[in-house]
This record gives structure tokens, C-alpha cells and sequence, in this order.
């Protein structure tokens, strides 16, 4: 298989992440769909990374669809998400909270780079509050015996600490370590794991 997209892309880098925890070995090309769209367009309608090319050619888009193959492919032993039940819903709930976070921290970039006299507050001010409010979600599921930081990694920790990792990156303003001090602690007890020291872009 090969994994098309920068790990400075969080939803790239899960995917990578995921792919390193189940030893499931690939290729990677290092696009940056911003930098070049034209390439991103070839692989994907949208323009956008991770695809992920499988062995038959077979292209996958979007993470969270890509995850799922691979949930399929390492089976319920190795699963990065629970069969059923509330496990299962929990673990599904958190993963869609931490790209959430994600989603609005890039997107409070994009808004901060406008030219001062067309940039909008209240926008601004909305991302934050959102992103805020997910990282108290996320920590409050960090604490000991909550469903972030469980071994083996899972979809829920593998999203929680590349969202914790990523927030300062491109908000830098926004410390989310006194946000969520439970999470800072499981992503400081997981730095070294292969599937984040392994898939951590330069800048992190």
C-alpha cells in the first residue's frame, strides 16, 4: 500500500499512525495538497489528502474511511475500534471530537491570515471556543482508566494526541496543556511510541 499526504496533515498522520501501530507496513509520498493542488487532484476529486493506494490500485479518500479498511484489514484482534456497543460509540464520539479540533484550528489559521481589516473576530473567537471545548472533552476522557490512553493505541488516543500535538503548532497562542492537563500527560507518556515518533512531521 502506499499513504499519499504530509504528516503535517493530522488526518494523514492518523492514518500513518494507525498504520505504525498495527505494524502494517506501506509506502509514503509526501504531498502537501496546499502546495500542490494539481498533484492532490489527480489522486483525489476533491484535492485533498490522505489517499491511501491500495495494493490492486484501488484508491481510498477521507481518514476516517481509510481507517475503517484498515479496522477491517488487521481484524477484531488488532481492531482500532471496538465491535459494538458503547465502547465502540465512545470511541467514535472522541476520534470525531479530536478532528473537529483539527478542522477548527486550521481553520482559525486560514481566518488569522486574512489582512487585519477583513479578519473577523467573532470567528475567531467561535474557533477557539470550540476548540477549547473540545480539548475538555478529550481530557476529560484522558483520566486514569478513561478510554484515551489505553494500550493497545486506539482510533480515540491515536486522534486525541495528534490533535493535542497539533493545536500549538498552528494556534500557538492557545496552550492547550493547562486546557487539558490529563491529555498532556498521556500524549507526554506516548511521545516516544512508534506510531507518533514515527509519523511526527519536522515542525512538531
Amino acid at each position: 500500500m502506499k499513504l499519499i499526504g504530509t504528516y503535517v496533515s493530522p488526518y494523514a498522520r492518523r492514518v500513518a499512525a494507525a498504520l505504525v501501530s498495527r505494524a502494517v507496513p506501506y509506502e509514503h509520498e509526501d504531498l502537501n495538497g496546499y502546495a500542490n493542488p494539481a498533484r492532490a487532484r489527480e489522486l483525489n476529486p476533491v484535492g485533498k489528502v490522505p489517499v491511501l493506494v491500495l495494493d490492486d490500485g484501488e484508491r481510498l479518500i477521507d481518514s476516517a474511511a481509510i481507517l475503517d479498511h484498515i479496522n477491517e484489514l488487521v481484524g477484531p484482534e488488532r481492531a482500532l475500534v471496538p465491535r459494538f456497543g458503547s465502547a465502540r460509540r465512545t470511541a467514535l464520539q472522541l476520534s470525531a471530537i479530536a478532528t473537529t479540533i483539527c478542522e477548527q484550528v486550521t481553520a482559525h489559521y486560514f481566518e488569522q491570515q486574512r489582512p487585519s481589516d477583513s479578519a473577523q473576530p467573532e470567528l475567531l473567537e467561535r474557533y477557539r471556543a470550540q476548540i477549547i471545548g473540545g480539548l475538555k472533552a478529550l481530557d476529560v476522557a484522558s483520566h486514569s482508566n478513561g478510554p484515551i490512553g489505553i494500550e493497545p493505541l486506539d482510533i480515540a488516543t491515536i486522534s486525541a494526541v495528534i490533535a493535542f500535538e497539533y493545536t500549538p503548532k498552528w494556534y500557538p497562542e492557545l496552550d492547550p496543556a493547562p486546557i487539558a492537563p490529563a491529555l498532556a500527560s498521556v500524549a507526554a507518556a506516548l511521545a516516544d511510541e512508534p506510531a507518533f515518533a514515527h509519523t511526527r512531521p519536522p515542525m512538531a
